[in-house]
Parts: structure tokens; sequence; C-alpha cells
């Protein structure tokens, strides 16, 4: 997330998606899910989270997001699936399971491995409840830059070999 939002700004949405898909929340989730496919092939998740008003604050930081998202679809996943359509696809199965289950968003380092994940767990030390866990692979933001640095100095002295 660090090539696109601020590091603040991605705590922000995670606190916002872990609240919006928490057990408090799950039945309106899931109801919404039920009656109008939020989650599917018909939307994009800017398209979803928009609707459900998951994005920062920010003006900026919001068309950051969105680009974000729409960027998932080049991540890798832990199936034969982008990242995006493993996203959804996860969102879907937690909500229309026969016993519906809370997501829990978090993030992983993507120097460790840079694939979505998706396991089932107990994300949160004081709650007995068991989540579905979608981890998003990040990069610090200041690493983010300096790296996207280093492949332009890169290029730039290739170039001037030739």
């Amino acid at each position: 997330m660090g090539d696109f939002i601020k590091d603040s700004t991605t705590s922000d949405v995670l606190a916002r998606l872990n609240k919006r898909f928490d057990p408090d929340e799950l039945a309106e989730i899931v109801a919404l899910q039920k009656e109008f496919q939020i989650f599917s092939g018909k939307h994009s998740l800017r398209q979803s989270f928009a609707l459900l008003g998951i994005v920062p604050a920010d003006k900026a930081e919001r068309e950051r997001w969105y680009r974000f998202l729409n960027k998932l679809s080049s991540y890798k996943s832990d199936q034969s699936e982008n990242g995006h359509d493993r996203i959804v696809g996860a969102l879907a199965e937690a909500l229309e399971a026969k016993q519906p289950m809370p997501v829990y968003f978090g993030v992983h380092a993507a120097s460790e491995n840079n694939r979505i994940t998706v396991t089932t767990g107990r994300p949160i030390v004081f709650s007995l409840a068991t989540y579905s866990i979608i981890s998003i692979p990040t990069t610090p933001a200041r690493m983010a830059r300096q790296q996207t640095t280093d492949t332009a100095r890169k290029r730039r002295a290739t170039k001037s070999k030739k």
C-alpha cells in the first residue's frame, strides 16, 4: 500500500475495513451481500468499498486509495487468481457461507511474501470469533518511494550507456 497511500492512511483504512466486517456488523453486511451481491464479478473493489464508505477522509488520499484498489488485479495471490479477484471471492465466500464469518484485513511485508493470502483464524487476541483473514503485501511508503527512485536511476544509467 505504501506505493499509493500514506502509512497513516493505511492504518485508517484498515481500521475502517475491520470495523465494517467485524462480528457486530456482520448481520448487516451479510444482508447487503445477499440482496445486492456487493462482492461479485459485477463490481470492482473500488465500487464496493466506495458504496460502503470504506474510503480515506482526505480526497487526495481517496484517489490514491482507488488507484491502489485497481492495482490489486496485478498482485498475485495464494490461489491461481489475481489479488483483486481473490479478495472479492474471499469476501463473497465469508459473507455467503451457511455460517457467515467476519473478515479481518491485515498486511504483511511484501519482501517476505508478495502474494495476497486468505486464511482462517483468530487474529484478535481478546476475541473468540473465528475470522476469514485477508492479508495484503505492503511496503512502507518511504521504502516504496526509495525503491521507485532507485529503479528510475538504474533505468537512466542503462539508457545513457547505450
